[in-house]
């Protein structure tokens, strides 16, 4: 393509080039056990906020004359850690979709240099756990074409996350998924799932390239690809399997990029150096409080919070039992000291009444009608609750109801749930985070039966 380096399309044909094009626009990946294409989101790569990591100093980054030091900073980038790591056998199955997408990713050099900046809070983390496992580097890219390292990605096929888990197979990988929490958007929960997962399949297959395309396609879709080949008496290698249209573009995806990251310079793509060191730490709590709480306890903001800790699905922490938080290593002793001295807001369940205006609850619990709703799903017409339901209700200070009117009186009674078309027991307690046996305690009438009717009201807290 003229004013970028050449990529060595010989032989490929424009219909192909448009094509991958296409792939690339509107085709990521979804885990399906034994489906195709799924497409992400189109936004993905728009709505993940660039978290601000340290560069190096530019003096040291650009000083050519000095080897020593020089050599020195390579060896403690991160960067240059991938390079080297680099191990996925290209020469086995060489595939002319290579050069294709290398050719769409060259001339789009601004696209590639802000995946790498996204990438740069999560790559450290990675590399460690790859050299651990002694697994490729090529790896460590591979949330650039699965969710361009947004943590809140989602999937029209319910993929979700940097590793683009489907609910099954993050639940069978250990990733707990409820009301409140997603483990696949859990980043190093995930990146511990996506590597286990990833090293299984490579035992499987006995090859990275064929590990690659069954974590996009499954693996039953790629053992009927490799039986069909050898039943043709044709080859087995990825390049020469029939498989699903984003999975034959899926591997030669992340090897143009990796051609790109090995050698940005020839393709005009500029990537910083990353230090070799943790971007965060994980801290423990013990303590209920909404996202927003927990960034200013860490003198952050609620953007990069979040990036960090996409989880929590109702912006909402709930320590029934330890949460570990990832906070940027500057970061860390500020929450822990501000979480011993200060105070925030934890969020409690009410029993809200047809006919209630959400304003007017908003305003007796002193919070902005917006927060209210971002915590709370209010089936509302004309400003007041269509029907009774049970929301959620901040609490000032450490988790302690202060002793005035309305927050006084709302924590002096049982809250009460009223049973809809479709609960069960073991629902209603997951959506409160209580146990059966407190429902059975609370709830006399149940005794040791499970059966609730519609309408029927359930104590599901007390005082």
């Amino acid at each position: 393509m003229p004013g970028i380096k050449s990529a060595g399309i010989t032989g490929v044909g424009s219909n192909l080039f448009s094509l991958a094009v296409l792939a690339l626009l509107f085709s990521f990946p979804a885990h399906a056990e034994e489906s195709g294409a799924s497409p992400q989101t189109q936004d993905a790569h728009e709505e993940a906020p660039i978290i601000p990591v340290p560069v190096w100093n530019d003096d040291t980054a650009s000083n050519t004359e000095n080897n020593e030091t020089t050599a020195e900073a390579d060896h403690n980038d991160v960067w240059q850690r991938i390079r080297i790591g680099f191990g996925v056998d290209e020469a086995a199955s060489l595939n002319p979709l290579v050069a294709v997408h290398e050719s769409w990713f060259a001339a789009r050099p601004e696209n590639v240099r802000r995946l790498a900046e996204r990438s740069r809070p999560f790559l450290y983390h990675i590399v460690e756990e790859l050299d651990r496992r002694a697994m490729p580097m090529e790896i460590a890219l591979l949330p650039m074409i699965e969710s361009a390292f947004n943590p809140a990605a989602l999937s029209s096929s319910a993929a979700s996350g940097i590793w683009q888990f489907i609910p099954s197979t993050g639940r069978h990988f250990g990733l707990r998924q409820d009301t409140w929490y997603d483990g696949r958007r859990d980043f190093t929960a995930a990146t511990s799932a996506a590597l286990d997962y990833l090293g299984k399949l490579y035992l499987d297959f006995g090859d990275w390239q064929l590990a690659l395309a069954a974590y996009n396609c499954g693996e039953g879709c790629v053992a009927r690809a490799i039986q069909k080949n050898v039943r043709d008496g044709l080859p087995t290698d990825y390049a020469s399997l029939s498989l699903p249209n984003e999975t034959r573009h899926y591997v030669p995806k992340l090897l143009a990029l990796k051609s790109l990251i090995r050698e940005p310079e020839p393709y005009g793509i500029a990537i910083e150096q990353l230090p070799d060191q943790p971007y965060f730490n994980q801290v423990t709590v013990h303590a209920n409080m909404d996202i927003h709480s927990a960034a200013r306890l860490a003198d952050m903001s609620s953007d990069e919070f979040v990036a960090l800790n996409a989880a929590f699905l109702r912006k909402l922490i709930r320590s029934d039992t330890p949460v570990n938080l990832l906070l940027p290593v500057g970061k860390a002793d500020t929450f822990q000291r501000n979480l011993e001295m200060g105070s925030w807001d934890t969020w409690r369940p009410y029993a809200a009444q047809k006919g209630e205006r959400p304003a007017t609850i908003a305003k007796r619990f002193d919070v902005s009608l917006g927060r209210l709703e971002e915590h709370n799903q209010l089936h509302t017409k004309n400003g007041k609750l269509v029907r009774a339901q049970t929301i959620l209700v901040p609490v000032k200070g450490r988790g302690a109801v202060t002793a005035q009117g309305d927050l006084r009186a709302a924590a002096a009674a049982p809250v009460r749930h009223v049973v809809r078309r479709g609960d069960t027991l073991h629902a209603i307690a997951q959506r409160f985070a209580i146990s059966l046996a407190d429902i059975e305690a609370w709830n006399p009438v149940f005794g040791k039966s499970s059966t609730i009717r519609v309408g029927q009201t359930v104590v599901v807290g007390q005082p």
